[in-house]
């Protein structure tokens, strides 16, 4: 639980650094993976926008539920990859949670786009966490097969609403470069 949880300060400390000390200056000379200029929602899934509506309270409700379970699951008896994936999730939700019960917002900061393409997105370090842990986590930490094939569901769609433009915008790079 401690990794879990220090992965979660992890990113407020981030959250912190870039609200308030200041976007960085200087960014990596990558195409497809930059530092860019912070964009702030209040942590609803599958919306954005700045203002927190009521439409994104059972979000909230969620991610706080979220990191409750995943503190509680690493409290029992696990194996060392089930309480892995579980710390890392628990990272990621947490990082959100926090960031949300602190700023009243959720700030992404790292750009991700497929070259030559106009298609970007922004997430953060919980996020990252979330999309490479929640499907793992899914599989092996939960015993009941209905929560199970629940809870991969929930992390395909996750995922599925974070790389959706990325696919069509790598699908149209791929064509472009076996039309040249």
């Amino acid at each position: 639980m401690t990794i879990g949880w220090g992965l979660a300060l992890l990113n407020l400390a981030c959250s912190y650094y870039v609200r308030e000390i200041g976007y960085p200056l200087t960014t990596p000379d990558f195409d497809w993976f930059f530092l860019t200029q912070p964009a702030f929602n209040w942590g609803g899934f599958f919306v954005d926008g700045e203002q927190p509506t009521i439409y994104r309270l059972p979000s909230v409700i969620l991610l706080v539920w979220l990191s409750y379970s995943l503190s509680r699951y690493l409290l029992g008896l696990n194996t060392k990859t089930q309480s892995l994936f579980a710390a890392i999730l628990l990272g990621g939700v947490g990082g959100l949670t926090l960031d949300i019960l602190a700023y009243g917002s959720v700030c992404d900061w790292l750009g991700f786009a497929v070259p030559s393409s106009t298609i970007y997105s922004q997430l953060n370090p919980s996020d990252l966490l979330i999309l490479i842990s929640a499907p793992t986590a899914a599989i092996i930490c939960i015993r009941s097969k209905v929560k199970k094939l629940f809870a991969l569901s929930l992390a395909i769609l996750v995922i599925g609403a974070n790389t959706y433009y990325h696919f069509i915008a790598l699908g149209i790079y791929m064509r472009n470069i076996l039309e040249t």
